[in-house]
């Protein structure tokens, strides 16, 4: 899916541009986080100049303590820092190759302890990696194998050595108890980075998996807008070019009989293309300001105002025997619902004229039910002893019907088959999607003897 950028005009009018999916989660958070994210080796390589400054600043104390040794010591913190410029790529092999560095360090001399800090800084990338599951156990396991030498030396030395080391730690009961306590404390500094990695890594998923279900849910609505473009189009064209062919035919045939009849003909014709072209204009320019549906309806008022008895004037004029029988109140005056009728029955009385052969008869019926009201259902239960579903069972439906009947007694086109293996199959998928939207249902299929019928319930917008 295409990721490129687009403008909108913000409050004073200019056009500002939009952030595109794999943006939103990293910039709209903060803006340096966001181009740290983008820059992998840049943030790699601060993670290793704040482990130099930190672990060089006692190179002083270092070198007066254990001025035999400091070089050694100031050797592997600058590996350590080496290392961790491959954390990423490898942090298991790198936080191993950094607690053995620490090791040796603490072996060396147990009170520098700046390797923890790059202990840290891959452990990090560990949970990052790997997860809480697996980061805790390798936080444990390089935390026991890292610090065991400055227990070692705080303990055993501490009692019973001679070296240089053990002179410079003091006194060997207090400094025992330091390193002893403060294991504890080195122990949750690495699980704390193990665990926030970890949780970097729940919060990259997470971001990634709203990403995924946003760019989803933008293909689904750019399906769903082309397939009700696609329906529209289908409708206007599908239509008019039936209705403008069989006046053609029919102007064909009275040309000669009757010249001032197919003047007629040929009026309504043209009525007919520029009311189709006008439809045509109308679909393409919701399409090009790409309105949403609610929108794209309240620019579809233009079919509407084409009342249904003009719709059936025009198919009379095309050459239907067309009877309508309404039956009921008025259809209710909303927009949408308004459409769907019209839409239906357009459609219905357009399959006729394309794939009914020796049609003499059409009828389009509309019917209202407007139902019980609550009262009145009460009512009948209270004195009559009707329940709800006895009520159903007979039709005294409560929320009110609408049913659209459009039935003829034509021949089918060609091998006892009619629009679904004719056609496309655009305009009956269509009239379902239409139904569908009003909690209705719709049949399409031959009658007993001959001919086609299409019923569709529909429930009313209350």
């Amino acid at each position: 899916m295409s990721t490129g950028r687009t403008t909108a005009p913000d409050d004073a009018g200019q056009n500002q541009p939009l952030k595109d999916w794999n943006e939103l989660g990293i910039v709209r958070r903060s803006g340096v986080r966001g181009w740290f994210r983008r820059h992998p080796r840049v943030m790699n390589g601060v993670v290793v100049v704040v482990y130099l400054l930190l672990s060089v600043s006692n190179v002083r104390i270092l070198f007066v303590d254990i001025a035999d040794r400091g070089w050694l010591i100031l050797g592997l913190n600058l590996l350590i820092a080496v290392l961790l410029l491959f954390r990423q790529r490898a942090p298991l092999m790198v936080t191993a190759a950094v607690a053995v560095a620490e090791a040796s360090a603490m072996t060396i001399y147990p009170w520098h302890n700046a390797q923890a800090i790059g202990l840290c800084f891959a452990l990090y990338c560990v949970g990052l990696t790997m997860g809480l599951r697996w980061a805790l156990p390798v936080a444990g396991a390089v935390w026991a194998f890292s610090y065991a030498p400055a227990l070692r030396v705080s303990t055993w030395e501490a009692q019973y050595g001679t070296s240089a080391v053990v002179e410079s730690m003091g006194d060997p009961v207090t400094t025992s108890a330091f390193f002893w306590t403060a294991a504890p404390v080195m122990l949750l500094f690495c699980g704390m980075s193990a665990g926030i990695g970890a949780a970097v890594r729940r919060g990259r998923e997470h971001q990634r998996e709203v990403l995924e279900w946003a760019q989803r849910s933008q293909q689904m609505a750019q399906v769903e807008e082309r397939n009700r473009i696609a329906r529209e189009m289908h409708d206007v064209v599908a239509h008019s070019l039936s209705v403008m062919i069989s006046l053609a035919d029919g102007a064909r045939v009275v040309v000669r009989r009757d010249p001032e009849r197919a003047a007629e003909v040929l009026e309504e014709l043209s009525g007919t293309g520029r009311t189709a072209l006008g439809d045509m204009r109308r679909v393409i320019g919701v399409l090009k300001r790409g309105d949403d549906v609610a929108q794209a309806r309240e620019q579809e008022r233009g079919p509407v105002r084409e009342t249904l008895e003009e719709l059936y004037e025009g198919f009379r004029q095309a050459g239907l025997p067309l009877t309508v029988t309404t039956v009921g109140p008025p259809l209710p005056d909303d927009t949408g619902f308004g459409l769907t009728v019209h839409r239906i029955i357009q459609e219905s009385l357009t399959n006729v004229l394309r794939y009914g052969r020796q049609v003499t008869h059409v009828e389009v019926r509309v019917e209202h039910h407007t139902g019980l009201s609550e009262e009145e259902s009460e009512r009948l239960t209270d004195e009559e002893g009707l329940s709800r579903e006895e009520q159903d069972a007979l039709g005294m439906c409560r929320g009110g019907q609408v049913v659209l009947t459009i039935s003829d007694d034509g021949l089918p086109s060609s091998g006892g088959q009619r629009a679904e293996s004719v056609g496309s199959g655009q305009g009956i998928h269509g009239m379902g999607e239409r139904v569908a939207f009003y909690n209705g249902s719709i049949y399409t299929g031959p009658r007993h003897q001959r001919g086609w019928t299409v019923r569709a319930v529909l429930e009313p917008p209350q």
